[in-house]
């Protein structure tokens, strides 16, 4: 058995934060695994309360029949500054420049210093923890976003009411409603950019949220990195197109029957009644206009909505499509108009001209 760097980080720094130990199941709440896979964890790099292991005895469990406690060990705090990932141990006290080493979260550098901007895009995080809220909050401070805190569903809505985000990064495991379930009412009434970020990790998860609305998905433990990158090429997307010069492409086209204007990243019926497109609907359509009546394969459609190719069984761009034609088309049971090529892609099969 392997452990990946970063969760073995983000393990030893919850335990050197708390020196009379963390309960398994906090553990797991913290670092986003299920019990069965903190539990192989511990087996391979700890020892028990006597003192017998077959790993390098980083850590320390006791179980006292009603709970089982994990503990630090003195190698685990001297290994602390040695794993990938970490500038400095991170026992008491933290160093002042970053303390994003925390449960589920890595950053090989501190944040540079926030460039001056007259506007700092506004992202929502909504998520009930509000130490990891803090870390990325302090984070993206000094990346030049500023961020608010919504630590329940009430509290996004209201969030929303009284400004609209640029982005919302939305962890599933709220106290007062399923995630998932305000990701669809939140479908409703707003098309922005979002980014579910939660220690739900499981393929289904990860489906099922970008069936209802999500624009990227970013399981738990994550690398600030990482993070970020997603955060600000979504945001690059979202962004309205610069004004073209007069000889440029024509920003809106026509299609069977419907008008996209891709400057103002909107769509409308040829009744003239809109019809919203999310971030990553609108770069698909786009995607998928710029070369009508012929096939764009997966890993086209994946680069331009996520900069990266497909992985043999990600289901991303198929949950795309199917959330897309249920926007275009008549009859989305029956789609006519984004057709599916087996084993190669998928086409628009339409004329497209000047609107």
């Amino acid at each position: 058995m392997s452990v990946d760097a970063s969760l073995l980080h983000a393990l030893l720094a919850e335990l050197a934060a708390h020196p009379d130990g963390v309960s398994a199941p906090r553990l797991c709440k913290r670092l986003g695994l299920r019990m069965s896979v903190l539990l192989r964890t511990l087996a391979w790099i700890g020892e028990d309360a006597v003192g017998t292991h077959q790993g390098p005895g980083w850590v320390r469990t006791v179980d006292d029949g009603a709970r089982m406690m994990v503990h630090l060990t003195g190698a685990g705090r001297a290994l602390l500054a040695t794993v990938p990932g970490a500038s400095a141990p991170l026992c008491d006290p933290p160093p002042p420049a970053d303390d994003t080493h925390r449960p589920g979260m890595t950053s090989a550098a501190p944040p540079t210093t926030a460039p001056a901007a007259s506007v700092r895009p506004d992202i929502l995080v909504v998520d009930d923890d509000t130490d990891i809220v803090a870390l990325i909050d302090r984070y993206l401070d000094a990346h030049g976003f500023a961020v608010r805190a919504a630590h329940s569903g009430a509290d996004m809505q209201a969030a929303l009411a009284a400004a609209a985000p640029d982005l919302v990064l939305l962890d599933l495991g709220l106290p007062d409603i399923d995630g998932l379930s305000l990701l669809q009412q939140l479908r409703t009434h707003w098309q922005g950019p979002v980014i579910v970020v939660s220690g739900r990790g499981e393929a289904v998860e990860r489906v099922v949220g970008l069936e209802l609305g999500a624009d990227d998905y970013v399981a738990k433990p994550f690398d600030f990195r990482e993070l970020l990158a997603r955060i600000r090429s979504l945001l690059r997307r979202a962004a309205p197109a610069e004004p073209q010069p007069a000889a440029g492409p024509p920003r809106r086209l026509a299609f069977a029957h419907l008008v996209i204007d891709l400057g103002a990243r909107r769509m409308h019926d040829a009744g003239g009644a809109e019809i919203p497109l999310t971030t990553g609907e609108f770069d698909l359509l786009r995607a998928l206009l710029e070369r009508p009546n012929e096939v764009r394969s997966r890993d086209e459609l994946m680069t331009a909505l996520h900069g990266r190719e497909a992985g043999p069984f990600d289901r991303a761009i198929d949950v795309a499509i199917a959330r897309l034609r249920r926007k275009v088309e008549p009859d989305p049971a029956n789609p006519d108009l984004i057709r599916s090529v087996r084993g190669l892609g998928y086409l628009l099969a339409a004329e497209v001209r000047p609107a």
